[in-house]
């Protein structure tokens, strides 16, 4: 076994979450490795250095709570309230203005229709249109003397 995962398993075994087939493995290694050994070591002793040595009394938590009380800012909410009527007054002006510009207007127009020469046209004169569209006015008047003898 390589020492980096050596170094991965006393981590999982450290938190508890070595797998019993690695077990016999890790113990083999730090059987024959002085550095994982001294890493293993240095774990358990960081652990021992770092234990907590009570828990905090009630009267300390109860201090430690009082302090925080004491900490917190004012009521935003409250700040923001005294500006709500205005906000709701603003917007109702707003609309309002909105409505009597829409409704007092005659020289706007609310919606604008775009059509084409061609859709103002009938449907048969709008194929016609379509048919002649790409010819020339000599073309053009060709194809109306053709038509024009035709009939008579």
């Amino acid at each position: 076994m390589k020492c980096i995962k050596a170094e991965k398993l006393i981590l999982l075994q450290d938190s508890g979450e070595t797998a019993n087939k690695h077990r016999g493995a890790l113990a083999a290694h730090l059987h024959d490795c002085d550095p994982c050994r001294r890493f293993q070591h240095a774990m358990v002793e960081s652990q021992r250095a770092f234990l907590p040595l009570a828990e905090p009394s009630a009267t300390v938590l109860n201090n430690i709570k009082r302090e925080a009380r004491r900490r917190i800012p004012e009521n935003p909410s409250a700040q923001i309230y005294y500006w709500k009527p205005a906000l709701a007054m603003a917007a109702s002006v707003m609309i309002a203005l909105g409505l009597f510009f829409t409704a007092f207007s005659p020289d706007r127009v609310g919606l604008e229709l775009v059509m084409t020469e061609t859709e103002l046209l009938n449907t048969q004169d709008q194929i016609v249109s379509v048919m002649y569209s790409g010819l020339s006015e000599d073309d053009l008047a060709f194809n109306f003397l053709m038509t024009y003898e035709e009939e008579s």
